[in-house]
This record gives C-alpha cells, sequence and structure tokens, in this order.
C-alpha cells in the first residue's frame, strides 16, 4: 500500500470566505453612505434574542463589526480544523503504530472525507450568514418568512452535510472493506459497520454504548439532536 501523504487544506473554499468578508465591509460601508437616513439608528446585538436589551447606536465600524461577525466565526473554526486534520494524516502512522496498513487508510480516508467537506459547506454557510445579516441592518423591514428562510437553508445545508459524508464513509466501505480483525470503532474514532443492523452497539468492554454510523437511524437521530441546535445559533447571529 502507497505512504498516505498529508489532506492538503480546501484553501479555495476558505478564500472565498475572506472575498465574502471583504465584500460584506464595503456593502455595509455602501449602504451607511447612500441611505444613511434608511438605516436602522441602532444595532440590536445578539444578547437581545436571548432577552437582553443591548443595542449600540449606529456607526461604520459597529455595522461592519455586525455584518462580518458570522462569517469571520466561520472562517476561523472551519480553517482551524481544516489544518489540525491536514496535521493529523501527515502522523497517522506515528500516533497508530499498533494499527495495520488497512486501518490507517481508513482512517485517513476517514479524514480526508471530512476534509473533502468542509471547505464547501463553511463557504455557503459564511454566504448565508452574510447575506441575512446585509439585511437584517440595512435599511427595509426583514419579516418573519424572510427569516424563515434563512433558518431553513441554514437546515438543509447541514442535512446536506451529513447526506455527504455518510456517502463518502459508504465509498470507503466498498474501498477498503472491514476486516474481521479490524477494531470495533472503525478509523479509531466512531463505530462504522453496514453488517450490523443495530444502531446503539455495546462494546466489548461492556460500559460504552455508540452510535452506529453506517446506519440511516444514526443520521437521523443526529440531526434531530443538530439542526435545532444549529437553528438556535442561526438565530443569535443574525440577531433576531
Amino acid at each position: 500500500m502507497k505512504p498516505l501523504g498529508k489532506i492538503a487544506v480546501p484553501w479555495a473554499w476558505y478564500l472565498g470566505i475572506v472575498g465574502i468578508i471583504i465584500f460584506d465591509v464595503v456593502a455595509a460601508i455602501t449602504m451607511l453612505a447612500l441611505v444613511p437616513t434608511k438605516m436602522p439608528d441602532r444595532v440590536n446585538s445578539g444578547l437581545v434574542a436571548l432577552g437582553g436589551s443591548y443595542a449600540p447606536p449606529m456607526n461604520r465600524e459597529t455595522l461592519v463589526a455586525r455584518v462580518i461577525a458570522g462569517a469571520v466565526l466561520i472562517l476561523v473554526i472551519s480553517l482551524g480544523v481544516s489544518l489540525l486534520i491536514s496535521a493529523q494524516s501527515k502522523n497517522l502512522a506515528a500516533d497508530h503504530p499498533e494499527a495495520s496498513a488497512v486501518q490507517l487508510a481508513r482512517r485517513w480516508s476517514f479524514l480526508n472525507n471530512i476534509q473533502s467537506c468542509i471547505g464547501w459547506f463553511s463557504f455557503f454557510l459564511a454566504a448565508i450568514l452574510s447575506i441575512s445579516a446585509l439585511r437584517l441592518n440595512g435599511p427595509g423591514v426583514v419579516g418573519h418568512f424572510e427569516m424563515a428562510v434563512y433558518i431553513i437553508a441554514i437546515a438543509v445545508l447541514a442535512w446536506t452535510l451529513m447526506v455527504s459524508l455518510r456517502r463518502g464513509q459508504m465509498l470507503i466501505d466498498r474501498a477498503i472493506p472491514i476486516r474481521e480483525d479490524d477494531s470495533q470503532l472503525k478509523w479509531g474514532i466512531i463505530y462504522h459497520d453496514a453488517s450490523d443492523k443495530r444502531v446503539f452497539v455495546e462494546l466489548e468492554d461492556g460500559h460504552t454504548t455508540v452510535i452506529n454510523m453506517a446506519r440511516g437511524g444514526a443520521w437521523l437521530l443526529i440531526g434531530v439532536m443538530v439542526l435545532p441546535a444549529l437553528a438556535v445559533v442561526a438565530w443569535v447571529l443574525l440577531g433576531n
């Protein structure tokens, strides 16, 4: 088996997010210059969505910070995860000397699957947050229907991410089949066994129960838990 190379960081997607941030800054300053009388006097803070009342006066610095906050947060988090994945993939053999070549290949493929999805997911999430932030902090009133569209778009994007990750894992199973002597915790991180029909699996130690990510019910369970949390986070970031 060929040596495993370092997984590249999807810099193109992250440069795209930088472009979104630059566009946000230009658009915010332009709005404030062209239609100052139609802009809100104060900019609601995300704390308002949590029951607070803090609303700083409208000025250029406040507006720009408010508009780019979501995209900057997404960029920092996603880029950090990508750099961590890239660094970990380079040292898989050294970090897991007891693992077989097949196990290392599966772990590397698992990390590569995440890396291939996180770039486009971060870009489109940053784009949605930026568009909504410009609308919420710009002239005009944003209705409940438009807010619902933004929340639904984020939920659909998150679901698309989970589906893409699952498809990638299925391709890994076909290319690098699980062997009987492989660990129950596939890739050393999660349990993924297409031949096991259970969703909740108790490991051999008798004290650990994991979710079998090869079953559709597991992904549905994660979606039920994750999507409402994403909706709340998005609601706060959008400053309802």
